[in-house]
């Protein structure tokens, strides 16, 4: 399954400061600030030393910043539906286009869609969502917070259950302790 992050190397000093329509996103770059790469990066390498192919969509990407088989930058830019059809879409945008790239994943027939936000930030993001017309049950299918719980806080333990999600989705996996699916505890009775 080929992935499409959408990320974004800066932080939004306002609530999502974008301009955009269904396929077209414009960044206001003066209302973002700082560089932080978060997750992303992590995941974007370690899903490459995998196989899968990856796309990384962040305005503000340097060179450099991910390893990936395309990098989309810019403050405009255009995702076409085909770009997100069928792939596994992770959203780690760090509130500049958060309700968009989400909107986008689903409308465009992303196979996944999974977040890197917060319980309280995906409530409002939700919101948004039932409003402009996603149905409740679209909503129940997103992976939000993205990750199996290994209950990491450090980046690289968060990127690292987000890409074992993301293979578990992928093989068929049920995320399940192996020793659980393998019946260790009837072994261990039979002794």
């Amino acid at each position: 399954m080929d992935v499409l992050i959408f990320s974004s190397s800066r932080e939004a000093e306002m609530e999502e400061p974008v301009f955009c329509d269904r396929d077209t996103v414009k960044v206001d770059e003066s209302k973002c600030k700082g560089k932080s790469l978060g997750v992303a990066p992590t995941v974007s390498r370690m899903l490459k030393m995998l196989g899968y192919k990856v796309v990384i969509v962040d305005p503000f990407a340097e060179d450099g910043d991910y390893e990936a088989d395309q990098v989309i930058r810019g403050n405009t830019f255009q995702i076409p539906d085909e770009l997100v059809k069928d792939k596994y879409v992770l959203v780690a945008t760090k509130h500049v286009y958060d309700t968009w790239a989400l909107m986008k994943a689903i409308l465009g027939g992303a196979k996944e869609v999974a977040a890197v936000m917060s319980v309280r930030r995906a409530k409002v993001i939700l919101k948004r969502l039932l409003q402009a017309g996603i149905p409740k049950e679209k909503l129940l299918s997103l992976r939000i917070p993205a990750g199996l719980d290994l209950n990491g806080d450090q980046e690289n333990e968060i990127a690292l259950s987000i890409v074992a999600e993301i293979v578990a989705v992928s093989r068929g996996g049920t995320g399940i302790p192996l020793r659980d699916k393998k019946g260790l505890a009837k072994v261990v009775e039979e002794l």
